[in-house]
């Protein structure tokens, strides 16, 4: 009886959503998740460990909202970490992340206490 084939990084980040998108210029490979037309999360895989990152498309977010924003050109304005996180080759400590982040994002500008 053939032992079952073990689950590897890549098919849970590929269950997570993520998709290879080839090599990262840094050496490894790179993935991305485009969480909603908005947020891209990118991840570089150096085998020993994992790099996240994620953009926001602020600019066409804004524009789609009918809201003006102070840049002429709106698809240069994007939203992103000051720095990337490092982490373990660990599909729940990724996932861990990412909802982390999107925490984050959320702002209620209507909230009175900012």
């Amino acid at each position: 009886m053939p032992e079952p084939s073990e689950t590897t990084f890549n098919d849970e980040l590929e269950q997570l959503g993520f998709r290879l998108q080839g090599a990262s210029r840094r050496g490894g490979t790179m993935w991305t998740l485009a969480f909603n037309r908005f947020v891209l999360f990118t991840l570089h895989d150096y085998g020993d460990a994992a790099v996240l990152t994620w953009s926001v498309a602020l600019g066409d977010y804004l524009q789609e909202r009918g809201w003006r924003f102070g840049v002429t050109d709106t698809s240069t304005a994007e939203l992103y970490p000051e720095h990337d996180v490092r982490l373990p080759r660990d599909a729940g400590t990724v996932r861990g992340e990412v909802t982390r982040v999107l925490a984050s994002l959320y702002l209620d500008l209507g909230d009175p206490a900012l």
